[in-house]
């Protein structure tokens, strides 16, 4: 049996509701969401997390093997010092931001492919694009970059992966 601590609390805050999702123990489904919920996984660890319908966005904050599936988000998906976690969006996501996290996979739907990825102090972050037969071909995102000087100023570009 399951202990559920601290599981699931809503917070008014202003117009935008927040969701509080700390230490979900393995599964948790949530489908009561509007678009300007907020929900925010905060040191989740082997959970899994479920969200129905559109919100406003996701943070999940220093997790460790956790995952999370989604309809939509109005603006973005967040990690934020994770290790070893995966999301998987179902429709719509404009952005995905991630931010000292190691060990990230992201799989998209065909409505995301239009996705824009921002990463720092991050590594292992790798991309599933999805195939017409339901298969995904997975693509990293480049975590070393080469910076030469030019007449302009400094130019910054991405070193491909061996991998």
């Amino acid at each position: 049996m399951h202990q559920l601590i601290n599981l699931l609390y809503l917070l008014e805050d202003g117009k935008n509701g927040l969701w509080n999702i700390i230490k979900v123990i393995k599964y948790l489904l949530i489908d009561n969401v509007e678009m300007n919920n907020v929900i925010y996984m905060f040191r989740c660890q082997d959970s899994t997390l479920v969200i129905k319908g559109k919100v406003n966005s996701i943070v999940m904050d220093s997790c460790r093997k956790s995952s999370v599936v989604f309809d939509s988000v109005v603006s973005s998906i967040e990690f934020v010092n994770c290790q070893s976690v995966q999301m998987q969006v179902l429709g719509k996501v404009p952005t995905i931001s991630i931010d000292k996290t190691d060990g990230c996979q992201m799989y998209l739907s065909s409505e995301s492919l239009d996705v824009e990825f921002i990463s720092s102090k991050s590594s292992e972050m790798n991309v599933m694009v999805p195939k017409g037969n339901g298969d995904y071909v997975e693509y990293p995102i480049p975590e070393q970059f080469k910076t030469t000087i030019s007449p302009k100023g400094l130019s910054t570009i991405a070193v491909d992966s061996l991998g």
